[in-house]
């Protein structure tokens, strides 16, 4: 943990000041344990580096994403990054030069690195699940303007007001016990001229097939699979993935609902069974966050989105993509950009 971050700390629900205690520094000076404290009482650790706003016991959901984090990782998806996220959100990466940048959700830590290897000044990873002493650990072996927290993304124990450059939460607002309240408690964070990034997944079932595809697979699967323990889970995405290879029948297993692999980045000089490996963890990838043992996964109407954004930003002149965002289909990758 960087001394800068304390300037940013405040206690998650209270927002009180936090006072650093029993400080212990490593070779370059950053903090390496220590307690943070508020005058009422209230204490965090702050252990291996990273200050730790969490329960004692993790959730069934915390841990379905540590685990999926920690098996699938990224990195192996910066094109797609690049090309889907960043170019349908932001249109290039300058936008993150010399940028604070807050990761709400962080997973496994590829695109906290990515900001970094862009330019950003400094990034704050917020991540509640076991990753951060994991896959997010290895990943950002090596940079140094990067600090961890373990928090729950809803209840961010950063000062009100504080961040002037982006607040950053892609495909993650939905996991959340309410999209409402993580995106007020996020928006929040926001500086005058700063920006709030954030998508959420959108309620699929209109028209017969879409409907069908929706009540007669999707729910059934998923109210059964996220039940299910975290090798179960792995082995039905694994299966499928498998399954959604072969030529023909793959196409149609997933049009049914059965799996789901996302448009995939491939570069040319792949050979074919790099290709092939590739589209198999894709496929792997997305259809285990589609069915994992993750309790919440909200899906929102476009009346729901824009009900949300107008009530985070009245004035319309501070929100950009809308109109790509509620497109049909989406631009893929593309999030709504909420100014303060």
């Amino acid at each position: 943990m960087t001394p800068l971050l304390l300037s940013y700390l405040c206690e998650p629900t209270t927002h009180l000041s936090l006072t650093l205690l029993n400080a212990q520094y490593d070779d370059e000076g950053n903090i390496d344990s220590g307690l943070l404290v508020t005058d009422e009482g209230a204490s965090y650790p702050i252990i291996d580096g990273i200050p730790r706003f969490i329960p004692l016991e993790a959730t069934n959901s915390v841990t379905s994403f540590g685990d999926e984090w920690n098996y699938f990782n990224f990195t192996d998806f910066k094109e797609n990054w690049l090309t889907q996220t960043v170019a349908s959100t932001f249109g290039n990466t300058a936008v993150f030069e010399d940028k604070l940048i807050v990761d709400a959700g962080g997973g496994s830590g590829s695109q906290s690195k990515w900001f970094s290897e862009y330019g950003a000044k400094h990034v704050i990873l917020l991540e509640l699940s076991h990753s951060v002493d994991s896959i997010i650990r290895k990943n950002l072996i090596g940079i140094s303007n990067v600090d961890v927290i373990q928090c729950s993304i809803d209840s961010p124990p950063i000062k009100p007001g504080s961040i002037d450059g982006i607040v950053y939460c892609h495909n993650v607002i939905q996991h959340t016990e309410s999209v409402e309240k993580t995106a007020g408690a996020l928006f929040d964070l926001v500086a005058p001229g700063g920006e709030f990034v954030f998508n959420c997944y959108e309620l699929g079932d209109k028209g017969m097939r879409k409907w069908m595809r929706w009540h007669l697979v999707y729910m059934p699967l998923r109210k059964f699979l996220s039940k299910r323990s975290f090798t179960t889970v792995l082995a039905y995405a694994r299966t499928a993935a498998a399954l959604r290879l072969l030529p023909g029948f793959g196409f149609l297993f997933e049009k049914a609902g059965f799996c789901i692999t996302g448009t995939v980045v491939i570069p040319d000089a792949l050979s074919v069974p790099r290709r092939l490996k590739l589209r198999y963890k894709a496929t792997s990838l997305n259809t285990y966050d589609l069915f994992g043992s993750h309790s919440n996964q909200h899906h929102k109407t476009e009346l729901e989105i824009r009900e949300l954004v107008q009530v985070l930003q009245p004035d319309p002149t501070k929100i950009l993509n809308q109109e790509n965002y509620f497109l049909k289909p989406q631009p893929i990758g593309c999030a709504l950009r909420v100014f303060r």
